[in-house]
């Protein structure tokens, strides 16, 4: 938490969200299964005269806040929630979805599970009622193959569990994890194509720090051009360093 990685997350939200677009954080923690380095990237806030242009000119609240929760070793959810690194009508949906202590074997095993994950995406549903724009945080993304109920299931979401968002007129903001088999371009791309097969029109915002990431925005109708204008102002202002639009182009 903290890391170069959540700058880029937070200051996307932080510009397409606000008191006329309240948000809803739909947290999807999983286990800490150590060794990976995640949260590791920090040195970007060490405040060197390049950090300090190159970031926190971005974003200055935000840069001293994600500071102060590294420096304090704070590095939690609970902290972004209690720092207010985001508007502070966020509402936030942090009930960890894991199989952890349940069978993974055998169809009684599965049914378990699945039911266990509608009833965690029910929740979630309920928790955010009433939010403007939804932000879905997966630790990988959208799924990608990997079945539900199978132990890597909670690192991603699925269509048919974020589309209820987009029918009941909420608009979705969505973490997707790139990997570097073919272009950003391509993957973004073919993203975007399923997005709009099985959600609804939509855009991307690739973040270029870290690794490689994107967040999918699927305006509902009646938001379509707020997001696209800030999402647009977003790439011509200091955040143009690190944050590319693709597909807006297309609708």
């Amino acid at each position: 938490m903290g890391d170069i990685g959540d700058f880029g997350k937070y200051g996307l939200l932080r510009a397409l969200c606000g008191e006329d677009l309240p948000l809803g954080v739909v947290w999807y923690l999983v286990p800490d299964e150590g060794g990976d380095g995640n949260g590791a990237h920090v040195g970007y806030l060490d405040p060197t005269p390049t950090n300090l242009r190159r970031f926190k000119a971005c974003d200055p609240l935000l840069y001293d806040a994600l500071r102060e929760i590294v420096h304090n070793g704070t590095r939690s959810v609970r902290s972004i929630r209690e720092r207010a690194v985001l508007p502070s009508d966020t509402v936030f949906y942090e009930e960890p979805l894991s199989f952890d202590g349940m069978p993974g074997i055998g169809e009684a095993a599965t049914r378990a599970r699945l039911e266990h994950r509608k009833a965690w995406v029910r929740d979630a549903l309920v928790v955010t009622e009433g939010r403007a724009i939804v932000f879905a945080d997966p630790d990988n993304g959208l799924e990608s193959g990997t079945p539900r109920h199978h132990r890597k299931g909670p690192k991603f979401a699925y269509y048919d569990e974020l589309a209820p968002y987009a029918q009941r007129g909420q608009s979705l903001v969505i973490y997707h994890h790139l990997h570097r088999n073919y272009s950003t371009r391509e993957q973004v791309r073919e993203r975007l194509s399923h997005i709009r097969e099985r959600l609804d029109v939509a855009f991307a915002l690739v973040y270029k720090r870290g690794t490689l990431r994107a967040f999918f925005v699927v305006p509902s109708e009646g938001h379509w051009r707020m997001l696209s204008e800030r999402a647009r102002r977003l790439v011509e202002g200091w955040w143009s360093q690190h944050f590319v639009l693709v597909g807006l182009e297309e609708v």
